[in-house]
């Protein structure tokens, strides 16, 4: 019998994945509004009934969706700062996160997710329950590959403010791209770069100034 359920269990998941997988793709090449049920299903070789026996609406699908997409750009995020040389300046490693963070694919499907939440209610409220899961994942992050700068209020700020320009120039680096004009991030980067550099050693000196900066979640122990 646990057998049983057990495999059960693991059937569902592995529809639960490729319907998640499905939609990802159909929003990142389709846009929200093109990837419909039926195309969904469609491209993960299933029924439109198999969606709804997991998912009683196709927004409810969607919260799965953003939480996966948080999960994955997290996940990158992670892998590129781990593979980074030991003695990589912290500046560059901000910059490699910040830059992980706005990977094209799974950016543009959040991007794609929060502009539909504006006008769907529903969606809104679903995915505004994934708030504090992404949220604890960024601080997270930060305590664990920026240990010396994570107990201070200034540094997180600094890297809120970091991650919405990143936000900003991956769209219009997108647009750009797609009229055929050039990316103006390298020469942003450059100055970013520098600015980092200055702000890392100034709140460096003056420390922590509160056990948990922004928000009332632990910070990890840095990596051995």
């Amino acid at each position: 019998m646990t057998q049983t359920r057990r495999t059960q269990q693991m059937r569902r998941e592995g529809t639960i994945g490729k319907l998640v997988a499905s939609a990802i793709d159909c929003i990142n090449e389709l846009g929200y509004q093109g990837a419909s049920v039926q195309i969904i299903c469609q491209r993960a070789e299933m029924s439109q009934g198999a969606l709804f026996r997991h998912f009683a609406t196709k927004n409810e699908l969607m919260k799965l969706v953003h939480s996966r997409t948080v999960d994955l750009l997290f996940d990158r995020a992670a892998a590129d700062l781990a593979a980074l040389p030991a003695q990589t300046p912290d500046e560059d490693k901000l910059l490699c996160m910040l830059r992980a963070m706005v990977a094209e694919r799974y950016y543009v499907v959040l991007m794609e997710l929060m502009m539909a939440a504006r006008t769907q209610p529903e969606l809104a409220i679903l995915l505004a329950g994934d708030a504090t899961h992404q949220r604890d994942r960024f601080i997270a992050l930060l305590g664990t590959y920026f240990p010396a700068y994570a107990g201070n209020s200034e540094f997180v700020a600094m890297t809120l403010t970091m991650s919405t320009t990143y936000h900003g120039m991956s769209l219009y680096g997108a647009l750009a791209n797609s009229a055929g004009g050039s990316d103006p991030m390298p020469l942003r980067e450059q100055w970013l770069q520098t600015i980092l550099h200055q702000e890392l050693a100034r709140i460096a000196r003056k420390g922590a100034d509160t056990a948990n900066p922004v928000y009332e979640v632990p910070v990890p122990a840095p990596l051995d």
